[in-house]
């Protein structure tokens, strides 16, 4: 079964994120969707609008669906060009009207039919309504766009997708972010001065500050916006709100939200491009209840008209205040964002201002800010290696999976044994592992097991006649695992325990997981209760020894350790396979802990149920045992390691 791709929705305008966006839509793992406003309304843009009278812009949808048909190679390159070809300045209608009938006349039979039968669904529409049209510096593309729309029943989204369709594009990698209703966009700057398109708000010509942005009903012309300006915020914002328009979200951009597992919010200019789009009803919503995305808000290299003066903290806070239906909802600011990424501009060489970090500590919490060099070299623009794949190259691997060898002692029946296995066999078809372990398991089995039981098992099983034998046999076979369990199958430990430890050794994320019966004051008070039957003086004695030996490893280690005779581990191999005593010898755990503590491994002590049983029918650590094993953490303290394996003092004991 091929591995599910890794959904991204990126919200993005024309061009501000196209290294970000060429990079993932080339990547045959990941499934892109590129989330898009309308309400651009500049040059041949607003012209189309002006036209149609009803419908969004066209322009970012083209710039994406050219972008994404180069990454994807799904249209040609000719196609492409023509599409984003522009119309001479200042040609009139009568020679536009002629050019664009020679295009259609001069291309190969057949060739771009539809992309020409869209063109002439404008121009018929042109014709007919005998309106003017400026053509001047007009994209082919906006016009063709334009003929989709009319093809599509003057529906804004089937006319996206019909528009990507031409350039060989599935629906649903552009989506709209509204259900497109139309709207405009306006704006008040921080001196209160009204701008009524989105074209004076990106307008290169001025430093514009924006205090706030609207979406409304109509657009405004150059006078009512002096007139507006003139009557004060206060009123200007009370005209907004009575032609307030709130779109709603696009129903497949939604269900895109709810699936992806990454979700940007792109750099860009950010109060046309970016912001506008937060201000979708429902959006903020969906995005919310996306627990498990990691949400990346990467702010601007440079500075650009519309943010002028403008931080990257700046942008943060600015981009949360969109998103929070500025500032009246509260949603967590985690909810929406988890990781901010921002540039650190100290090693720009260029000419052009960058856009400074601003006051970090004004960001309440800086487990979701990411520092770094992001721009690739001095161009201006993002290493999308830098700043995307961090985010997504584990989504993307399919990790492999740990090699574990399991070694099963202390068990005095093949049923003990048995159920042991069975035990590990529910433990791994319970799904608790993400990916679970390739696991050979090595038991002494002197009465045998049934081979036909064996061979139904989830993971291999090598039985020997003693259990030096099986520890021998895994030690020479050590190089093929990553890590090693050791587990006690008496009686009095459960064999899923083991496999809930295998999810903390997952991907090689700490170097010991150690089962603690001492985690739960009722299973110590219950265990001696039961079935310590060595009379009081030596159950106080037991008690009092257990704590000496954690309290030792305290002293000299300086790690607290709650149940240093524990019978259920995970290893890795390395600190496993050169112990100079069998796995079954009862000072074996001081070797093993004083190797892990030595090298200040990462351990994690996890609790594991123990089912206690006496001293009549099982091994039970007694006076002279733990006074020994007092005697091997003090000396492995200050001993040197030795390599390999070699015979000790007290291998034999029992």
């Amino acid at each position: 079964m091929p591995a599910k791709p890794v959904d991204v929705v990126v919200f993005t305008g024309g061009r501000g994120s196209a290294v970000l966006s060429e990079r993932l839509l080339s990547h045959a793992g990941i499934r892109v969707t590129l989330a898009v406003n309308g309400y651009d309304d500049g040059a041949s843009t607003g012209e189309v609008r002006r036209f149609l009278g009803d419908a969004l812009g066209p322009s970012d949808f083209r710039k994406n669906a050219s972008r994404a048909a180069l990454a994807k190679h799904t249209a040609s390159r000719e196609l492409v060009d023509l599409l984003d070809r522009r119309l001479p300045v200042g040609m009139d209608a009568h020679d536009a009207d002629v050019e664009l009938r020679g295009l259609r006349a001069s291309a190969p039979a057949g060739e771009n039919a539809e992309v020409f039968n869209r063109l002439d669904a404008f121009l018929a529409e042109w014709r007919a309504s005998g309106r003017a049209f400026q053509f001047g510096d007009c994209a082919i593309g906006n016009l063709v766009f334009a003929g989709c729309y009319l093809h599509a029943g003057r529906r804004f989204n089937a006319a996206v997708d019909d528009y990507a369709a031409l350039l060989g594009l599935p629906a649903g990698l552009i989506e709209d972010v509204t259900d497109g209703t139309n709207a405009h966009l306006v704006a008040l700057d921080v001196g209160g001065r009204v701008l009524g398109t989105e074209e004076a708000i990106v307008d290169s010509r001025r430093a514009n500050r924006i205090d706030d942005i609207f979406l409304i009903d109509r657009p405004l012309s150059a006078d009512e916006c002096l007139a507006l300006g003139a009557r004060g915020v206060a009123a200007a914002r009370q005209y907004f709100d009575q032609h307030a328009v709130a779109p709603n979200l696009n129903p497949r951009l939604a269900e895109r939200l709810d699936l992806a597992d990454v979700i940007v919010y792109a750099p860009g200019t950010q109060h046309s491009s970016l912001f506008p789009s937060y201000l979708t009803r429902g959006l903020t919503e969906r995005i919310a209840s996306n627990c498990r995305a990691v949400k990346l808000l990467i702010t601007n290299l440079n500075h650009d008209a519309e943010i002028a003066g403008a931080s990257a903290v700046t942008l943060v806070e600015r981009a949360l205040f969109f998103l929070t239906d500025k500032g009246r909802r509260p949603f967590p600011g985690p909810s929406l964002v988890t990781h901010y990424l921002l540039n650190d501009p100290k090693q720009a060489e260029s000419s052009a201002p960058r856009v400074p970090l601003g006051q970090l500590a004004t960001l309440e919490d800086p487990r979701l800010v990411r520092i770094g060099q992001y721009e690739d070299g001095v161009s201006g623009r993002h290493d999308a290696a830098k700043v995307i794949e961090p985010f997504i190259e584990s989504l993307l691997a399919t990790p492999a999976p740990e090699r574990v060898a399991v070694c099963l002692y202390g068990a005095d029946s093949a049923n003990k044994i048995a159920q042991t296995l069975l035990e590990m066999a529910r433990g791994l078809a319970s799904g608790l592992l993400t990916t679970p372990p390739v696991i050979h398991v090595y038991a002494q089995a002197a009465d045998g097991l049934d081979p036909a039981f064996v061979a139904h098992l989830p993971f291999e099983v090598s039985l020997f006649t003693s259990e030096l034998a099986a520890q021998a046999a895994m030690r020479a076979a050590a190089g093929q695992y990553s890590y090693v369990a050791l587990f006690e199958s008496s009686g009095m430990y459960r064999g899923d325990d083991l496999i809930g430890l295998f999810r903390y050794v997952e991907r090689g994320r700490l170097d010991a997981a150690w089962g603690s019966r001492r985690l739960s004051q009722r299973d110590i008070e219950e265990s001696f209760r039961r079935y310590d039957d060595r009379g009081s003086w030596l159950r106080a004695l037991s008690r009092i020894g257990s704590h000496l030996l954690s309290a030792t490893y305290l002293l000299l280690y300086g790690r607290y350790i709650a149940d240093t005779l524990s019978g259920v581990r995970v290893m890795r191999v390395t600190d496993t396979v050169d112990v100079p005593v069998p796995f079954s010898n009862p000072f074996a755990n001081q070797y093993l802990l004083a190797r892990l503590l030595k090298r200040q491994a990462d351990v994690l002590e996890v609790p594991v149920q123990f089912l206690p049983l006496s001293s009549k029918r099982v091994h039970r650590t007694g006076v002279s045992e733990g006074l020994w094993n007092l005697y091997v953490i003090i000396s492995q303290r200050f001993a040197r390691r030795s390599a390999g394996s070699g015979e000790h003092p007290l291998a034999g004991r029992p």
